[in-house]
């Protein structure tokens, strides 16, 4: 089940509450396929010229009087004629009975969102033209600068069309008019079952049927997303199952190319409550985001369950995640270029990283969350930007401990200004700070903020491998291997008897590369072999070296 949270303008089902027009055709329509909510719309006739059309009142006819001034409006039109957006083709107009402006949000080649019948949405964020006036409007009356935006008593569209009005011939029509506060959510989805959950088919459905203009279904299993959602319930008051698989999704951050929301205007987030059941399953998603970034808050400690298999996020905002517990995980995850990911604790395995929008990182770390129970994570860097931000402002962990890792395109080099390490220590904290790295596989430098004067210690857990064999390729089973660090021989890395595989193995925890020295023989007991030297490097995936012994006898 889904609820649309915004507070409706009018739902443009009768002409006769106030609404003007400069152009001309002004009346009811009534004819199927030109309406989208309700049994009708509000229809007109623009031309190739700035032309309005706006009410006064509300559906009931009660007089307009609505802060806007840190909202989010929409509107649903049917037009085929307009301009580009950067010559005004679509607007919403705005009013304050003496100052009267539209501003562009569409066009020919922003065409907002479609829904169905042949009808788009678009949205206008009024703090970011109250924040940054004069760009791309059309002025009705008054001037843009007067207007204010706290107490908007006239509301609708403007348009400028691609060709002359012929006759007196209806051209557009306009329908449901609705807008929410900055920082709230639009829509919210609940209801479902274990055995039944809710779908996007349902989401979607729910739409059509109430004439929102909120979820799109172009096509097949793609989604298009226009305003903030919420999926569960903040409060107590009903359970929520939801479960997709095998979907794209697609949050459009501004009007398909047109005027965008504001940077935080545009959230998507997983909520519970501590008395309802909250589930949220997906399982091969690709979900894409254009225009504004969507931010994407999983981090709600009273959802129950909240598990993603195979999902892809592209070009998103900032992702947040919950504690761990037994039902919560990230599974097989892309994320290309997104903003910085928090795991906080969460039990996550095989994600992969793909450049980063966050100069400090793709991934945080903080003193409240532990990535031990994060595997197999593979940073792949971009060229600029760096792969995980340790950030220790409140911090009670300084070690960390992590598993699988690999890096790929980072500077190599430690304790530089690059700006592309693969680790980031911020200076709030000057403790020392100690990485433990156990399969990891490349080079994990790192940088320091500036004022920090604590010690960075990275270890790095490899496995060295000497396979010892005869010059015909057979293993050679009873050598004996030593091998220690130079110079001097500070550490001893192996000293042991090869198995009938003719191996000796052992694991180094400490910096790469690493130069190593040492020995192998075989010569108490026929067959007799030579002394062979190994001088070696231990590199960022260990070390596995072959010596051949000749005999002698």
């Amino acid at each position: 089940m889904s609820t649309d949270l915004r507070t409706e303008i009018n739902d443009c089902e009768d002409v006769s509450v106030t609404f003007s027009t400069s152009g001309g055709a002004l009346a009811d329509e009534p004819l199927a396929g030109q309406f989208y909510e309700g049994t009708q719309a509000v229809r007109a006739q623009h031309s190739n010229n700035d032309d309005e059309l706006y009410t006064t009142t509300d559906s009931g006819g009660t007089g307009l009087n609505i802060d806007l001034s840190d909202a989010t409006a929409y509107v649903l039109l049917k037009d085929a004629l307009p301009q580009t957006f950067a010559n005004r083709g679509v607007q919403i107009l705005l009013g304050d009975g003496t100052d009267r402006i539209g501003y562009s949000v569409g066009g020919n080649d922003a065409q907002g969102m479609p829904v169905g019948p042949f009808f788009n949405v678009y949205k206008l964020d009024v703090s970011e033209i109250v924040a940054a006036p004069g760009t791309n409007f059309a002025v009705y009356a008054g001037s843009e600068a007067n207007l204010d935006q706290t107490a908007v008593t006239q509301f609708g569209i403007g348009t400028f069309h691609n060709a002359k009005a012929q006759g007196n011939v209806a051209n557009l029509a306009l329908d449901r008019m609705t807008y929410h506060a900055n920082g709230s959510y639009a829509l919210r989805i609940n209801g479902g079952t274990v055995g039944t959950p809710e779908t996007m088919a349902d989401v979607q459905g729910d739409d059509v049927t109430n004439g929102w203009g909120m979820v799109a279904n172009p096509v097949g299993e793609s989604y298009w997303f226009f305003a903030p959602t919420e999926w569960g319930e903040p409060t107590a008051n009903a359970d929520a199952y939801f479960s997709a698989a095998n979907e794209q999704w697609f949050w459009v951050g501004d009007n398909a190319g047109g005027r965008a929301v504001g940077a935080t205007h545009f959230p998507f987030r997983v909520v519970g409550n501590a008395t309802d059941t909250i589930s949220f399953v997906l399982d091969n998603v690709v979900i894409v985001n254009t225009g504004t970034r969507a931010q994407f808050d999983m981090s709600s400690a009273d959802v129950n369950t909240l598990q993603l298999d195979s999902v892809t996020f592209t070009d998103l905002g900032a992702i947040t995640f919950p504690a761990n517990t037994a039902s919560k995980y990230a599974n097989d995850c892309i994320f290309n270029n997104c903003d910085q990911v928090y795991f906080e604790d969460l039990t996550c395995n095989r994600l992969t990283f793909n450049g980063s929008n966050d100069a400090n990182g793709a991934i945080l770390w903080d003193g409240n969350s532990d990535p031990s129970a994060q595997d197999n994570i593979t940073l792949n860097s971009d060229g600029t930007g760096y792969g995980i931000q340790i950030n220790l402002n409140t911090a009670s962990l300084t070690t960390f401990n992590i598993d699988g890792y690999e890096v790929n395109g980072y500077e190599t080099t430690s304790g530089g200004s690059t700006g592309n390490t693969v680790f980031f220590i911020d200076n709030a904290l000057d403790g020392d700070v100690t990485i433990n790295i156990t399969n990891g596989v490349g080079t994990f430098s790192y940088e320091v903020a500036g004022g920090y004067t604590g010690t960075v210690t990275i270890n790095q857990t490899v496995t060295v491998t000497i396979t010892v064999l005869d010059t015909e390729g057979s293993p050679i089973e009873g050598a004996k291997v030593f091998l220690e660090t130079t110079p001097g021989g500070v550490d001893v890395i192996t000293y042991g008897i090869t198995n009938a595989s003719g191996q000796v193995s052992a694991s180094y925890a400490g910096s790469t590369p690493q130069a190593v020295t040492g020995y192998v023989r075989k010569g108490t007991a026929s067959p007799v072999y030579k002394a062979a030297n190994i001088n070696d490097t231990i590199g960022a995936g260990g070390l596995a070296a072959t010596i051949t012994l000749v005999s002698d006898e």
